[in-house]
């Protein structure tokens, strides 16, 4: 009897290793809803913690840091995994019908092989019973409309839920049965009768399983919202993108909301089929998945890559996820027949994968699999059809004579190629030449003949700005240093997490020391299924950084383009970003941030953005402004970042381009989300935001607010001129708040919803300039700061805020008793870059916003904070500089 016993537990093991790797609970799951999609999975380092990424907040924050899971699965708001002590579930997420922590009711002591979700409930498979009940199998659910025990006639070998209902495989006779609500799908009376299933995976309204047998085809049945005799017109209307049912024998099957997809035994690469939403991009060809899962109309993969890294495809989804999860459940047991070992690293467990079935065509079996490898192939160079076969063929050693045939048939074909590659390229190469030098030629930038009309010193004052110049002979290009990835690795310590200082959806960047000493930071792309999409951006940001020479942009030292691997190698920047200081969780952080540094960093990113618009030919639109992309110095002086967005704008700034939107939520132009409506004013709205951040404190989404969004929420109380309710409360308000009033006001006018009601970036830098000035420009018996310490942030800065603070405490009467004798106005409000004048800046397009330009300048900025006058328009605040402050300028620089 009790060896029987035994017989049977080593059964169920051997199940237990098929369902964990495939079926409805995996290693990864897909939750989905209205608060947004997650994506969760086992970690890669064999901890067996969850790690999630997505928008819905209430799963990604509540993720547990010292629970060991076996496996996952996820529905609507809410996912489960089963606990690796305990072999319970424990969910988590904003679900109203399934309970957070261990579902209730549930009897004591019970022990589930397999739990799999619904979308609004949770089933669980027990452990096999013993003794006279061993063919009796339990099943218990909760949630909506299913908490219940349910008891089964036989052996169930897995589970799996759809939207209102559960199917399980009996593993006698691999027959399906199905219980639940099966409305409007008719899953449960179209169960397929006499046949024999491998495995079953449920969607929403249907069920796919893998038949057995050596073809290992996939039949479906219920409903993928279209039916046998709608199918057609469906197709002739144009109305959907519907795929059959494919042929190719099958390792594992998923099942969305409307849709299935599954991964093809002899190359591992994914096929989907069912309903296709709009815009839902396709599975990534000629790539091979370890794992895949699916949520409502989008799936996941683990690729087969030493990254472990999941890329997603459909709809409603990021397409690459900054993680590395496990391609598999870790158990402690062997791996069984049909399975090899995949190497983690970790001695605690093993990752058993499924072994490849049979070969692709053009190709034989060398080696079958191992319990440490799966199966080999090789090419067979006698029946070649592809280039991938011929290529490798070509590579090969083997008989001479069949050798000399191949090259005797071939050789002409490979002439011709080439013959019409190398004409092509020409051609190509020609026009190009031809494009480049016409545009290049009716590139005008504005104020050029502004500048020729100056004398010499004026002349080359202009030259030395650091435009890019139009003509083809007169570009510089600071060419960026090349650096192999094995020098990259070994300086950011083989990219290990310690090295990562910070990471994105679509890079992370690690912090190294070349062989010379010199601390960089390293970004380095993460593999996307998108490879010309990733390749166009790195290309992008690496010719424009190559190009642009600004004191106010990140600067490029190197790059290493190797293989499928994309780096770019920048000075490092050793206070992080300004996110981390605005919204970091250490607190410190933000309060080293006073006001004079505040407005001093918007000043600085303000005059890096300018450039772009004014400065460059044609102008360089960023379209990724935030504060996730502004670093800081050991000094607090701020750079911008990341130019893998931005895109080269007419050279008549205000011609729009037609753009479909990229960049961030938040940040993002409404003109140019809605209307594709694309011209340097979407980066003048993405600084606004920016700015309104620095003066709040708060996120530009930030769901915990009754006003999630920060321009609903701020604009309206700037103009009602309730200035104190929008400043960060973590740092103490100026005794003088006009020169807070001035920036609020210029980021107000920024965000409006019309592009043409913004003003220009030069406008803008100039009003921020003269805030700043307002805000340092106190009497003082010292030596004036000058205008290059004002916006390149010199450390004198911070003495004399100190200074001023000081200065305040004495009283109005002593002050206006001594201001003639011991004092003189220092760090006026007309201050500018140092490179360029306000009258001599290139003038961006004309606007509503910008028309009043000859409005004269307030000469004496103390009388410009009386309450009587309000805030005053922003075109008020920006004129051209007077005769004197031109002279001013012209002495200092």
């Amino acid at each position: 009897m009790a060896f029987a016993q035994f017989i049977i537990f080593l059964l169920f093991l051997d199940l237990w290793g098929q369902i964990l790797g495939l079926g409805s609970m995996s290693s990864i799951a897909i939750s989905y809803g209205e608060n947004g999609p997650v994506f969760c999975g086992i970690k890669s380092d064999g901890s067996h913690l969850v790690t999630c990424y997505g928008s819905n907040s209430a799963i990604t924050r509540a993720v547990s840091a010292h629970l060991p899971f076996s496996g996952l699965t996820a529905g609507n708001g809410f996912v489960c995994g089963l606990l690796m002590d305990s072999n319970q579930p424990y969910c988590w997420g904003s679900s109203g019908f399934v309970l957070i922590g261990v579902p209730r009711p549930m009897v004591k002591g019970s022990e589930y092989l397999e739990i799999s979700a619904g979308d609004h409930h949770l089933c669980g498979l027990r452990k096999p019973l013993t003794g006279k009940d061993r063919n009796i199998s339990l099943v218990d659910c909760w949630g909506y409309n299913m908490t219940k025990s349910y008891e089964f006639d036989g052996q169930i070998q897995s589970i799996s839920a759809g939207s209102n209902f559960n199917c399980g495989l009996f593993s006698q006779n691999r027959s399906v049965f199905c219980w639940g609500d099966d409305t409007g799908s008719g899953v449960i009376g179209l169960i397929p009768m006499g046949m024999r299933f491998h495995r079953i995976a449920a969607g929403g309204f249907h069920v796919c399983g893998i038949l057995e047998g050596v073809d290992s085809r996939v039949f479906c049945w219920g409903s993928m919202d279209f039916d046998g005799e709608n199918f057609a017109s469906l197709v002739d209307s144009g109305r959907h993108n519907v795929d059959l049912t494919p042929n190719d024998p099958m390792l594992s099957v998923v099942g969305g909301r409307f849709h299935s997809c599954g991964i093809k035994s002899y190359d591992h690469e994914v096929v989907c089929w069912g309903h296709h939403v709009e815009r839902s991009t396709p599975p990534p060809n000629h790539v091979r998945f370890y794992e895949i899962a699916a949520g409502d109309y989008f799936t996941c993969g683990v690729l087969s890559v030493a990254s472990l890294q999941p890329v997603c495809w459909g709809a409603g989804f990021p397409s690459s996820l900054p993680l590395a999860v496990l391609p598999g459940p870790c158990k402690h047991e062997p791996c069984t027949s049909d399975f090899y070992e995949f190497k983690n690293g970790s001695a605690r467990c093993k990752v058993c994968l499924h072994c490849s079935n049979g070969c692709p065509d053009e190709m034989y079996q060398v080696s079958a699999c191992t319990s440490t490898s799966d199966r080999q192939c090789r090419y067979n160079c006698s029946s070649c059809i592809s280039r991938n076969c011929f290529s490798n063929c070509s590579d090969a050693t083997g008989n001479g004579k069949k050798n000399r045939k191949f090259w005797s048939l071939q050789l002409p074909v490979i002439v011709a190629e080439i013959a019409f590659a190398v004409f092509l390229v020409t051609v190509a190469s020609l026009t190009s030449i031809i494009y480049v030098r016409y545009k290049l030629r009716n590139c005008r930038c504005a104020g050029r003949a502004f500048a020729s009309k100056k004398n010499s010193k004026v002349g080359s004052f202009q030259k030395d700005s650091g435009k890019i110049q139009p003509d083809l002979d007169e570009l510089k290009i600071r060419r960026a240093q090349m650096f192999t990835y094995e020098e990259l690795e070994r300086a950011a310590s083989g990219f290990k997490e310690e090295s990562q200082v910070g990471k994105g959806s679509f890079s992370r960047v690690f912090k190294g020391v070349l062989k010379d000493g010199t601390v960089v930071a390293v970004k380095k792309s993460i593999m996307s299924p998108d490879v010309k999409k990733d390749l166009k951006e790195f290309h992008t940001e690496l010719d424009l950084l190559s190009r642009l020479n600004h004191a106010h942009l990140l600067n490029l030292l190197g790059y290493c383009e190797e293989g499928g691997e994309r780096l770019l190698v920048y000075e490092f920047m050793a206070n992080g970003s300004l996110h981390q200081h605005l919204h970091g969780q250490n607190k410190a952080l933000k309060e080293q941030l006073d006001w004079v540094k505040r407005v001093t960093i918007a000043v600085q990113a303000a005059r890096g953005i300018e450039y772009l618009h004014g400065y460059a030919c044609p102008p360089v639109i960023h379209r990724d402004i935030k504060s996730s992309n502004i670093l800081l110095d050991e000094e607090h002086n701020a750079r911008v970042a990341d130019f893998g967005l931005s895109l080269l704008g007419p050279a008549n700034s205000s011609s729009p381009l037609s753009e479909l939107p990229a960049g961030t939520l938040g940040y993002l132009d409404p003109e140019y989300y809605r209307l594709h409506y694309l011209t340097t004013k979407s980066d003048v709205y993405s600084f606004g935001v920016l700015l309104l951040e620095i003066l709040s404190g708060r996120k530009a989404i930030d769901m915990q607010y009754e006003e999630g969004n920060i321009v609903e929420w701020a604009v309206p109380l700037i103009k009602a001129g309730d200035i104190l309710a929008i400043l960060d409360p973590v740092l103490k308000p100026t005794s003088d708040l006009e020169a807070l009033k001035r920036i609020a006001n210029v980021a107000s006018k920024c965000v409006r919803m019309r592009g043409k009601e913004r003003p220009s970036m030069d406008k803008v830098t100039t009003a921020l300039e003269r805030a700043l000035a307002l805000l340092l420009g106190r009497p003082s018996n010292e030596q004036p700061i000058l205008p290059t310490e004002v916006v390149l942030g010199s450390s004198r800065l911070h003495t004399k805020s100190s200074q001023i603070s000081s200065y305040r405490s004495t009283s109005e009467t002593d002050i206006a008793e001594n201001e003639d004798q011991k004092f003189e106005f220092r760090a006026p409000s007309w201050i500018t870059f140092p490179s360029v004048a306000s009258s001599q800046r290139r003038r961006s397009s004309v606007s509503d916003a910008d028309v009043d330009g000859k409005n004269s300048e307030a000469k004496n900025v103390g009388n410009s904070a009386s309450g009587g006058e309000g805030l005053r328009s922003l075109e008020e605040e920006i004129g051209p500089a007077s005769p004197q402050e031109h002279l001013f300028l012209q002495h200092n620089f």
